[in-house]
């Protein structure tokens, strides 16, 4: 009996040290170690210890390889190395999904998503950080402390994606789910940058009272944890935004110098400091800082560099110089154009890969659902489509008859027009000469002689008086202001100025403003403004200047002009017809 119970013991303890034996993890390689403890902090370091592994590393167990590449895929991201290819993050969440070390399945979804965003693939990376939040709120409390700074910076990168798409309000909304998650964990000094780009948003939206408020907040944020990078990073960022959109040249001048005295290397700030001496004419000033901008900016800023410099030139009647610049500022606008077009295919195809996957999903999906299941999705899916069908019909029926409406308003005024020109005048003498031929009808072809006559001299008095009317325009102060405005430095534009324009122009030309709220009856003070100064010839680039917008705002605005006035498929150069022949 005894004998029994020590065999009993014995087998007993057998099988508990055999258990704890299989349990027990194999501890990771000292290399390998020593890359998760610094890689936080130092990220080089920690892919300097894991590339001595990449030799050896296959020959560790499944689950250390997987980790080990998702420590390489961490540290390249701390670092910013663009990822180029979503195989091997896609392998490690597979893995981790079905071997669940659930704190590891979380991080390796979030780097999935940072792959996916820089391979341009939006709808992918948004799932994948969707998969970090609502998994991470599964957690249990004590893990999801540890999850808390993930899911802060998964709020942000999901905050960027979004504003990349335009979608600020759920850019707005995961931003501030980003500062909410720092301050929950009393990290104040790492919620500066999502507060700058809660102020971004704002911007975007045109809602300045709101940005301003936030750039505040983050610059006194960031002075308060003593992080003085991050602070005259903001602080150059808050000048150009005083200057750009507060339109405050001296306050923005101000904190961009102060910026740049201890970040000279920012080059959005060189490039608004720049384009602020090229307001104030100090032309050696303007050309230092944009060309301190070249040289530190992106193909984008070495765009703009070169366009305010050719503008510098122009304005120094230094010609050839100025046509140098332009020629380097069209071969980076060609160069811009391409990466546009080459990342909206990007775009394209990664969406289309995206709805493929989806696709391929919900098939499986169907595959394992019940006949009455498949038959109530169908039904709904056909219902939705049909929904959409009518929608899109509906749409396309209103647009074609707000197209035909357009162009019978426009076919209106040119006939209008036509009958007061000199082609009727023309027209006239001809059937009064066919009228003098008609000797049986003398009396009658008299009278109507004398009124085409009389007709005819209503059209060279209306013309006669529309070409004086016209040289009176340009005799006007009010005209000689606009045209000599963009390159007197002291020129200010105030409500009296427009409203002397908007008099002298309504004056020269009676039908014009009319025959415009006819076309557009919704049209907006800026619109309108634009169209007063294309009637008197003033060029796109002073439009910008005198309207305080960017030339690619008033290239905008004129597009947009031209289909409201004309129709969706006209161009600005029709637009700059129909200016040019509205009296």
């Amino acid at each position: 009996m005894l004998l029994m119970k020590a065999c009993l013991v014995f087998i007993l303890f057998i099988g508990i040290s055999l258990s704890l034996g299989c349990s027990r993890h194999r501890p990771y390689p000292l290399f390998m170690e020593q890359a998760q403890s610094c890689v936080e902090t130092a990220p080089d370091s920690a892919l300097h210890y894991l590339s001595l592994l990449k030799d050896s590393i296959w020959r560790e167990p499944e689950e250390t390889q997987m980790y080990y590449h998702l420590l390489t895929i961490k540290a390249k991201d701390k670092l910013y190395i663009r990822h180029t290819s979503d195989s091997l993050v896609n392998l490690i969440v597979k893995y981790y999904n079905e071997h669940g070390d659930k704190n590891k399945q979380i991080e390796a979804y979030y780097y999935q998503g940072s792959v996916y965003r820089d391979l341009h693939d939006a709808p992918s990376a948004l799932g994948a950080f969707h998969e970090v939040i609502s998994r991470s709120k599964e957690l249990p409390a004590a893990d999801r402390k540890q999850s808390a700074d993930l899911m802060a910076r998964t709020y942000n990168q999901m905050g960027t994606l979004f504003a990349y798409q335009g979608l600020y309000d759920e850019s707005l909304q995961a931003n501030r789910e980003s500062v909410n998650c720092y301050l929950a964990q009393g990290k104040k000094d790492k919620i500066s940058y999502a507060l700058r780009d809660i102020a971004r948003m704002y911007d975007a939206k045109h809602q300045k009272d709101s940005a301003l408020h936030y750039y505040r907040k983050a610059y006194r944020t960031v002075l308060s944890v003593r992080s003085p990078h991050k602070a005259y990073r903001i602080l150059g960022e808050l000048g150009s935004f005083y200057y750009y959109s507060l339109a405050k040249a001296d306050s923005a001048k101000q904190m961009l110098i102060t910026a740049l005295n201890h970040q000279p290397d920012m080059e959005n700030a060189l490039l608004v400091l720049g384009d602020v001496y090229r307001g104030e004419a100090r032309w050696d000033s303007a050309c230092y800082y944009l060309h301190q901008a070249i040289e530190y900016g992106d193909i984008y800023k070495q765009h703009s560099a070169y366009r305010h410099l050719s503008s510098i030139e122009i304005q120094k009647h230094n010609y050839p110089q100025a046509i140098t610049y332009i020629q380097r500022a069209q071969l980076l606008a060609d160069s811009i154009k391409e990466i546009t077009r080459t990342e909206a295919i990007a775009q394209i195809n990664s969406l289309y890969n995206y709805q493929h996957i989806q696709k391929e999903n919900y098939t499986l999906l169907l595959k394992n659902e019940k006949k009455n299941a498949l038959s109530w999705i169908l039904g709904c899916i056909s219902l939705a489509i049909a929904g959409v069908a009518v929608g899109i019909y509906f749409y396309y029926r209103k647009k074609v008859q707000a197209t035909r409406l357009q162009t019978y308003k426009c076919n209106k005024l040119k006939e209008e027009r036509e009958a007061m020109s000199m082609e009727a005048h023309e027209e006239n003498i001809r059937k009064i000469k066919e009228l003098e031929q008609a000797k049986a009808l003398q009396d009658l072809l008299l009278a109507q002689k004398e009124q085409l006559e009389a007709k005819n001299q209503e059209i060279i008095a209306s013309l006669k008086k529309q070409k004086v009317l016209q040289d009176s325009l340009r005799q006007t102060s009010i005209y000689h202001f606009f045209h000599q405005a963009c390159t007197q430095a002291d020129s200010k534009m105030t409500e009296e100025k427009w409203s002397e324009l908007q008099k002298e122009v309504d004056t020269a030309y009676p039908n014009f403003s009319k025959c415009l709220y006819e076309l557009s009856p919704k049209l907006s003070v800026i619109e309108l403004q634009i169209c007063y100064l294309m009637k008197i010839s003033i060029p796109p680039t002073h439009i910008a200047i005198f309207t305080n917008r960017t030339k690619a705002a008033i290239s905008n605005a004129r597009t947009r002009l031209a289909k409201r006035l004309l129709g969706e498929q006209s161009s600005t150069e029709e637009l700059d017809a129909l200016i040019s022949d509205l009296q």
